[in-house]
C-alpha cells in the first residue's frame, strides 16, 4: 500500500500549510531579534555585589576581541567580548558548577550571565532601550 493510497487531497494541503506555517514560526525571533536596530549600541555592564564595577562598549569588539579579568572573592574570572558578543571565557578553578562559563555567549538584552559564588553579573544594555532598568 502506498502512502498517495491513504492521504487524500486535504490531507496533502493541510500537510503542506503545517510545514510552511512552522516554517514562518521558526524565522519570526530572527527577523525580530536577529541584531540590533540602526542606531542601536550594545553595551556590557558588569556588577559586583552592588557595584558596577565596568562597562564596555560592545561595538569596539568587532575589530578585535576584548578580554579582560575580573577578581572576585573566589578567584578570577576572564570575560570575552567577541563580534558583539559577550560570555565567560574561563571561570575559577573552585568554581563548584562554573554555571557562567556554561552560559555560553550572549548577543542581545535580556539574558544575564550570573556567577553566584563570586556575586559577578554580566548583562548587555541597549542605548535605544524600551526597557528603563533592571531589579534585583
Amino acid at each position: 500500500m502506498k502512502i498517495n493510497d491513504i492521504l487524500t487531497l486535504y490531507d496533502k494541503i493541510l500537510i503542506g500549510f503545517v510545514i510552511i506555517l512552522s516554517l514562518i514560526l521558526l524565522l519570526i525571533p530572527f527577523y525580530y531579534f536577529g541584531s540590533p536596530a540602526e542606531g542601536e549600541e550594545l553595551i556590557l555592564k558588569v556588577q559586583q555585589g552592588d557595584e558596577l564595577i565596568k562597562t564596555v562598549a560592545v561595538a569596539d569588539s568587532f575589530e578585535q576581541p576584548i578580554v579582560f579579568q575580573i577578581e572576585g572573592p573566589i578567584g578570577i574570572h576572564t570575560i570575552e567580548v567577541n563580534q558583539g558578543r559577550v560570555r565567560v571565557q574561563e571561570a575559577p578553578a573552585n568554581d563548584p558548577l562554573k554555571i557562567c562559563e556554561k552560559t555560553g555567549w550572549i548577543d542581545r538584552e535580556g539574558p544575564i550571565i550570573v556567577c553566584v559564588p563570586n556575586s559577578l553579573s554580566l548583562w548587555l544594555e541597549s542605548t535605544n532601550s524600551d526597557i528603563d532598568g533592571m531589579s534585583w
